[in-house]
């Protein structure tokens, strides 16, 4: 752990996390302490979209504590057997309006839950560099406007978005201490094109060309959700009642993995050549544990998509246990209201205790 970790860490407090949400409540239930975009590299200026959030229940045995003390800021409370549940968000890897805050009902509504300090030591939720999106009215060169400066962050392709889930979760596994990380399980969650970079971090980092430097401690679950698992595939075919996003798709892929369709069947976890499931050790002697949660109202991801994944995973006996879980609701549906994501990834952990 090096010095500038710990200063970065540092020099941002905990704050409250209330039961109904409101910091100025004079009825204030702390459930727990957040601390908001925080940079995990170290930078003279930080880019906001290389940072993460982080929450962890109160040090406390009840169920509420009516203190607003936070833990002092350096601290990193965790255990050797709770597992942390880490998330990455979707938005087609270019949507600057899905961030780390994504989270930020769900880990409420698990703060909430009177078994979660019990189940988890923490929860963080990543942001990373995104995509071009000229169309978007936040795009910093739009094409309405071609002198504008360009966002460096949002300039961003493959695999400039997975070296910065890998740098986020690396960091993490710093503050928690080598052997913590090591032993310690955790579940890696993700949304939409937050699933595809979940399993990617499960894979070898030399597959994006990056240095084995980059190597984290793995998962012990990964949770896609809503996930996308094959983008050549819908690109060519896409299923019926889906046709009418294929253009949309083709744009947001070649802006975040360029023109080659080769490289999007070798990006995509129910594509990539080799059994990658070969390169994830979840440790200790652990089976591996795959969540696949899918919405039948989803109206951007089809259900094929899950399929597609369930596939790849169960054509060799890789000692890999699949499983799926129920949602409901629109694609984006999950994390806006947080209450289903909630109980789903607490029961993934609760599983890993």
């Amino acid at each position: 752990m090096s010095s500038s970790d710990w200063a970065a860490w540092a020099s941002f407090p905990w704050t409250p996390v209330t039961a109904n949400s409101s910091p100025d409540t004079t009825d204030n239930n702390t459930i727990g302490y957040h601390k908001h975009h925080v940079p995990y590299l170290p930078q003279s200026a930080p880019s906001p979209l290389q940072t993460l959030d982080v929450w962890i229940p109160p040090p406390s045995t009840t169920t509420t504590t009516t203190t607003t003390s936070p833990p002092p800021h350096h601290t990193l409370p965790s255990s050797p057997t709770r597992p942390w549940i880490i998330f990455i968000h979707g938005g087609a890897w270019r949507d600057p309006f899905v961030t780390s805050s994504a989270f930020s009902s769900t880990a409420e509504h698990i703060l909430s839950s009177p078994t979660a300090r019990n189940q988890i030591s923490g929860l963080a939720s990543l942001n990373y560099r995104l995509s071009p999106y000229p169309s978007h009215p936040t795009s910093p060169s739009p094409p309405s406007d071609p002198s504008a400066t360009p966002d460096p962050a949002r300039l961003a392709r493959h695999p400039d978005h997975i070296h910065d889930v890998l740098s986020g979760i690396g960091y993490l596994q710093r503050l928690l201490g080598a052997t913590t990380a090591a032993s310690a399980p955790y579940v890696l969650a993700g949304h939409s094109c937050g699933a595809t970079l979940a399993f990617q971090a499960a894979m070898d980092p030399s597959r994006w060309g990056l240095s084995p430097s980059m190597a984290i401690a793995p998962p012990a679950a990964l949770v896609g959700l809503n996930g996308l698992y094959d983008l050549a595939g819908f690109i060519a075919a896409p299923p019926a009642g889906f046709e009418g996003l294929r253009e949309a798709y083709a744009e947001f892929t070649r802006a975040a993995f360029g023109e080659e369709e080769s490289v999007w069947r070798a990006v995509c976890p129910a594509t990539a050549e080799g059994w990658w499931p070969g390169e994830w050790d979840a440790g200790k002697g652990r089976r591996r544990v795959v969540v696949l949660v899918q919405s039948p109202e989803d109206s951007l991801v089809p259900r094929e998509q899950l399929e597609g994944m369930r596939g790849y995973l169960e054509r060799e006996e890789g000692g890999i246990e699949v499983r799926e879980m129920d949602a409901r609701g629109g694609h984006d549906g999950l994390w806006v209201d947080g209450e289903r994501m909630a109980r789903i990834l607490l029961d993934v952990a609760a599983g890993l205790c």
